[in-house]
């Protein structure tokens, strides 16, 4: 009687079972990203007075 150990894996196996690791770690660390920036506080209303005009439009004066 001869019993199959479990050493004995194909490559095939070797790849399928590391792509099935990978998709998973994958799977959860975007699921973790996603819920964790769909928590993230609302925008601060005062962020949009605090943007810098492109340099073009400080220029854009002159030609008046």
């Amino acid at each position: 009687m001869q019993f199959q150990h479990s050493e004995n894996k194909s490559a095939l196996d070797r790849v399928v079972a590391s792509f099935l690791v990978a998709f998973s770690m994958f799977m959860v660390s975007y699921t973790a990203t996603r819920v964790y920036l769909a928590d993230s506080s609302p925008v601060n209303a005062q962020a949009e007075s605090n943007v810098i005009p492109h340099p073009v439009s400080l220029w854009s004066e002159l030609g008046k």
